[in-house]
């Protein structure tokens, strides 16, 4: 008797769910997600051998144009939230529950405190293209310290009330033309408020150790 063989047939897998799926994922991330504000000063970073990479999160960053402005950026809303607040406090800027909900969002910003008020209360375009003076760090009148060591505690209590996991790495990002009176005012701030340890933000570049192995 002639042996019967079965008729086969490609197997199919109807894919319509996973795509359905993957475009709700999709917009979904497209409606919630944010894009962080864009950086006050182009800042063009110098050139070293070095690898070490630094966090994803949790960074408090101190930011030097070349004309030796200083802005200040940090992660976490919450983190700053609670900074303004204290900030507030003790500079009486007398800033508005909207205003300081607007710096909690905000990204770096390079205005003494006299005129942060003012600054926060300008629309979102003008805030951006508004020509600002940096955060003073002068001897004789110095608020990139306060800012620092108060966004340092802030993040230190929301670290252990559970809100935050790390505690702020303090990162300088510096022009390769800034003036070097500049970044040792930067520096001494950070010595004089116990900050003895932070990076410098490079360009990587070839180790010519490595390539003489070669």
């Amino acid at each position: 008797m002639p042996k019967h063989k079965p008729s086969r047939h490609s197997p199919s897998v109807d894919m319509t769910a996973m795509c359905d799926v993957s475009f709700l994922l999709l917009t979904f991330f497209m409606l919630t997600a944010k894009a962080k504000p864009q950086e006050p000063v182009v800042v063009d970073t110098p050139s070293s051998i070095s690898e070490t990479k630094l966090p994803d999160a949790g960074t408090l960053t101190i930011l030097v144009d070349k004309e030796g402005k200083v802005f200040l950026d940090m992660a976490g809303s919450h983190t700053r939230r609670s900074l303004i607040d204290t900030m507030d406090a003790n500079y009486g800027m007398r800033l508005t529950a909207e205003e300081k909900d607007k710096f909690a969002i905000y990204g770096a910003f390079g205005v003494p405190t006299k005129d942060l008020k003012k600054w926060l209360s300008l629309p979102s375009d003008e805030r951006q293209s508004a020509k600002v003076p940096g955060i003073p760090a002068d001897s004789v009148n110095n608020e990139l310290g306060p800012w620092v060591h108060n966004a340092r505690r802030a993040q230190f209590r929301k670290k252990q009330e559970g809100v935050v996991k790390e505690e702020y790495v303090i990162v300088v990002k510096a022009d390769k033309d800034t003036p070097y009176p500049a970044m040792q005012k930067v520096i001494n701030t950070l010595v004089d408020f116990n900050v003895n340890k932070f990076n410098l933000i490079t360009n990587t570049e070839a180790d010519p150790n490595k390539k003489d192995a070669l």
